[in-house]
């Protein structure tokens, strides 16, 4: 088998090295490569890489080893011809080999610039190509494991702020500092409309209302940080968290709360997570659904947008990918509200407007969605689960706080 081995890698090295040879020529056209994917025949693996589906052993007949060195060459000499086989993380070499010499087939359109990503996978649970290996489709953890690395307690917030001395301070750090707590204050003010920011979906420069939004007249206000050098960098962003410190350390005081007792109360609380309710876990296994989908279909949107095949396609996928991490955050906030221990009426409402956001966000991804599937019709089973999927979550999360349509954003709805 050896010797077998050995004659198979120097003929996947001779197809690879023709690929070059033929490939070997400049085209500038950035359209030209869209064109020809969007306008190019599929064909068979096989016939254009000239080496036949029979020549491959099955993994029963070779080791561990030989898999993976089989695998790395099959796999350099597709991207040779431009062609990727898009495999979730976690997936070993033998069930990537098997999947690959499965399909080796299936017809794929050959470009001479630009990868094309090959699906794996259409995400339907009930017909995984990897079970046991992948968990894109199912939760993320089961109902008794707290272990996520979004859960409480699993990141070091401390090294994320930027360290202050007293020593540092000048006159003009001080006036920052109070024109920063000025702003921060603001809110209060009659031109804005309390609460505005909590339940929108983010897109400022498509909103008619920043005007009334403390949160954009703040970000406006910081938003030069990017501008400045990394010394001015620096310091306003201690500015930032000296005043926050400070505001909180005012409120504390005017509640009659000793700051050095309410930090060692803290430190003595028991910080262990809560299991995750299925709703976040539906959320967020969506999230690397979309993931997944944008990296095996990355050639296909981006050649009907540079081609201009249709001009939704890039406003759809814009849509989809804003509210990617959106709607798992806007689900846990709302599921925190109403499940949390000592629940009281703000914390309803701000699950009910949470909620809220997050079906409509929901809406606008199935929309999209659609809009995608139609203009694309070879997509259709990966896109239709997807929509399974958000379908799923928007009749729970419903089912989960029933008012929460009925909810009344400050602003939007009034």
């Amino acid at each position: 088998m050896n010797t077998y081995i050995q004659q198979l890698l120097e003929l996947l090295e001779e197809a690879e090295n023709k690929a070059v040879k033929d490939g070997n020529h400049e085209i500038e056209m950035e359209s030209h490569f869209a064109e020809e994917f969007l306008q190019g025949k599929p064909e068979k693996i096989s016939s254009v890489v000239g080496i036949d589906k029979f020549n491959f052993p099955s993994t029963d007949k070779l080791s561990d080893s030989q898999v993976s060195i089989l695998l790395q060459a099959i796999e350099k000499l597709l991207l040779s011809y431009n062609w990727e086989f898009m495999f979730p993380e976690n997936v070993t070499d033998t069930v990537k080999y098997e999947f690959i010499v499965d399909h080796w087939s299936s017809k794929h359109v050959f470009c001479q610039q630009g990868i094309v990503q090959i699906e794996t996978c259409k995400f339907d649970e009930n017909k995984c190509p990897f079970p046991g290996h992948c968990n894109v489709c199912q939760s993320f953890k089961s109902d008794t494991d707290c272990d996520h690395h979004l859960n409480k307690g699993q990141i070091d917030f401390n090294n994320l702020i930027p360290s202050y001395s007293e020593e540092e301070e000048d006159a003009s750090l001080r006036e920052e500092i109070e024109r920063v707590k000025t702003k921060m204050k603001e809110p209060r003010a009659d031109h804005f409309i309390t609460g505005i920011h909590n339940y929108c979906d983010g897109r400022c420069k498509s909103c008619s209302f920043t005007d009334k939004c403390s949160s954009y007249a703040l970000n406006s206000e910081l938003d030069n940080i990017q501008q400045n050098d990394q010394k001015e960098c620096e310091k306003q962003l201690k500015v930032i968290f000296k005043a926050t410190t400070e505001i909180l350390e005012e409120e504390l005081t005017r509640q009659g709360i000793n700051i050095d007792d309410a930090i060692s109360e803290m430190d003595d609380l028991d910080f262990t997570p809560s299991p995750k309710h299925d709703l976040e876990k539906q959320a967020e296994s969506y999230a690397e659904k979309v993931k997944r989908w944008l990296e095996s279909n990355q050639m296909e949107l981006e050649s009907r947008i540079v081609t201009n095949t249709n001009s939704d396609i890039e406003k759809d996928t814009e849509t989809i990918t804003w509210f990617q991490l959106f709607i798992p955050a806007k689900v846990n906030r709302a599921v925190n509200g109403m499940t949390i221990k000592n629940q009281n009426d703000c914390e309803h409402y701000d699950a009910k407007g949470s909620a809220k956001i997050a079906l409509i966000a929901i809406d606008e991804c199935v929309s999209a969605w659609e809009n995608i599937m139609n203009h694309i019709p070879n997509k259709e089973d990966s896109i239709l689960n997807l929509l399974r999927h958000l379908s799923k979550l928007r009749t729970e999360l419903e089912k989960f706080i029933p008012d929460a349509r009925a909810f009344v954003r400050p602003g939007f709805d009034e």
